[in-house]
């Protein structure tokens, strides 16, 4: 049966959570072990219990199961503060998110298995099929190797996407997605990166290893919320939607506490040589004013997209039409892609000291160009898509 709801979330079920209170008293937490996540190359563990103690992890959990089941728009809120307080904590919350997001569409059987004992539990892993599960009797058999599996040291279950079996014909079984006990994998750390260091996105090995049926389902229908099954509406919104978004979000908090950084010492810097202050010069104030203005559309497209997805939310009509769920991809890509250029142009002008590995600019700086790189923002790519939908090339546009 489901777990009794905990006394302290009592009134968040009611609808009088307030996610900034929640928030509050995590942000010294994740400032004072920032440094050591980086060092450790995972999230220092008081990061990972404050967030939990704040009941940040069950954001978006199912409510039968003591989950918030809150809409969409607080999970973006939620990445964007903790996004300026340690990238790692938040990237690392973030990515767990989107897999509560995920598996709290499985059938009943799992959702007891993964959150009946515990509805802040961490579940990480990585969306992007790389393995291959194998059609077996009673479920799948799970081979393969899996990049970026953010969070791995903090959570006993894990998400992996997976390709389907190669047949005779060339063709492949349907994709799924499968969830396992983190205890059935293997983390190989190959984590040795320029940024996002403390999120410890180490590599997932499965050697043989058998799903039940219960735990496992087929991407696309699991993808665009038309699969079978009694879900509440959040868990028929697009997975693609929803994830592109927590991350941007994410991001558009390391930026902003990027741009406040340089803003603070450049205030105080003076030119090396001819003692004037830096402040004081034109390009300079330029560079702060574009930075601040790409900035400030980066959060209001992430604004956005809370907006279009808490509406859809209430419509409880999936699929999504396809114009809205490349508009969500598109708004947080382009966000992602401003918080780049805005961090490049001010970073180029910091000065010297901003190299050492100790500088809170060139740490952000590395983190934002490494979040970047996620496939799910991949500016070039979605901006195909987008294109494609303008020019009324919809039939190659695939999963989004």
């Amino acid at each position: 049966m489901p777990a009794a709801t905990t006394s302290v979330h009592d009134n968040a079920r009611a609808g009088s959570f307030d996610l900034e209170a929640a928030v509050a008293p995590v942000l010294p937490v994740l400032r004072e072990t920032s440094t050591n996540s980086e060092m450790l190359r995972h999230v220092d563990s008081r990061a990972i219990a404050a967030m939990r103690q704040a009941g940040l992890a069950r954001l978006l959990s199912p409510r039968a199961y003591g989950g918030l089941e809150l809409p969409p728009s607080a999970q973006f809120r939620a990445g964007m503060m903790l996004g300026g307080a340690c990238s790692a904590a938040a990237w690392v919350n973030m990515v767990c998110a989107a897999h509560t997001y995920v598996v709290a569409r499985y059938p009943q059987a799992c959702l007891e298995e993964v959150f009946g004992d515990d509805p802040d539990v961490l579940i990480p892993g990585t969306l992007a099929p790389q393995g291959v599960a194998a059609p077996v009797e009673g479920g799948w058999r799970l081979n393969g190797r899996w990049q970026f599996g953010s969070g791995i040291d903090h959570g006993p279950w894990v998400l992996l996407g997976a390709l389907g079996e190669k047949r005779d014909d060339g063709s492949r079984t349907p994709p799924v997605h499968v969830v396992l006990p983190a205890s059935g994998i293997r983390a190989d750390d190959t984590w040795y990166t320029l940024g996002m260091r403390g999120s410890g996105s180490k590599d997932l090995v499965a050697e043989d290893v058998f799903v039940p049926a219960h735990r496992g389902m087929e991407t696309v229908p699991l993808f665009t919320g038309t699969f079978e099954g009694d879900v509440g509406p959040l868990y028929r919104l697009p997975v693609m939607s929803g994830l592109a978004t927590m991350l941007a979000g994410t991001v558009v908090g390391f930026a902003e506490a990027g741009l406040a950084t340089f803003v603070d010492a450049t205030r105080v810097r003076r030119d090396v040589y001819a003692g004037s202050a830096k402040a004081a010069k034109v390009g300079i104030q330029m560079r702060v004013a574009e930075a601040r203005a790409e900035l400030a559309t980066a959060r209001r497209l992430i604004e956005e997209n809370g907006v279009l997805m808490d509406a859809a939310l209430a419509r409880n009509d999936p699929p999504l039409p396809l114009a809205e769920r490349v508009q969500l991809r598109w708004n947080a890509a382009y966000a992602v892609e401003l918080c780049r250029r805005a961090l490049e142009r001010v970073f180029a002008a910091s000065g010297a000291h901003a190299i050492y590995d100790g500088h809170p600019l060139q740490r952000v700086h590395r983190d934002i160009n490494t979040a970047s790189h996620h496939a799910i923002v991949d500016f070039d790519g979605v901006a195909e898509v987008m294109g494609r939908l303008q020019l009324g090339l919809e039939d190659g546009i695939g999963l989004v």
